[in-house]
């Protein structure tokens, strides 16, 4: 296997995680797949900036809703220690406190960088729904 094919493998690896700690609600197993200086671009939303302010988002989402979601990773490219994969999704975020389901389907790209031990990490995520 080539070293680019292993960075592949990594990257589609870390999505996958992400995406069960998502569903699993696991604010500190996805703040561990993060960089020390992360940025979040949610749509219509400020930028969220560092792990304390993504933690603050992450919890506040989680205690309002129960997600359920299913993602597709479209591409992955890496060049040298920085890269990127892109996927689409449909999630259902059901309210704890009772109501109708939610259901929402759109496309994220994360930028990753290799770190010092050769793991994968997310730099950068940008979100956007296709909610017309």
């Amino acid at each position: 296997m080539t070293r680019y094919s292993e960075d592949v493998f990594a990257i589609k690896k870390l999505a996958k995680d992400w995406s069960t700690s998502w569903d699993k609600s696991d604010i500190d197993a996805l703040l561990s797949m993060y960089t020390d200086d992360p940025v979040l671009m949610p749509q219509s939303q400020p930028a969220v900036i560092g792990k304390d302010a993504i933690r603050s988002l992450y919890q506040s989402v989680f205690e309002e809703f129960k997600i359920k979601g299913k993602g597709k990773v479209v591409e992955v490219e890496v060049s040298g220690d920085l890269g990127y994969f892109w996927s689409s999704y449909i999630l259902t975020a059901t309210p704890r406190a009772g109501g109708d389901p939610i259901k929402e389907e759109g496309k994220s790209i994360f930028i990753v960088r290799r770190q010092d031990d050769n793991s994968w990490k997310i730099s950068r995520l940008i979100d956007n729904s296709d909610r017309q």
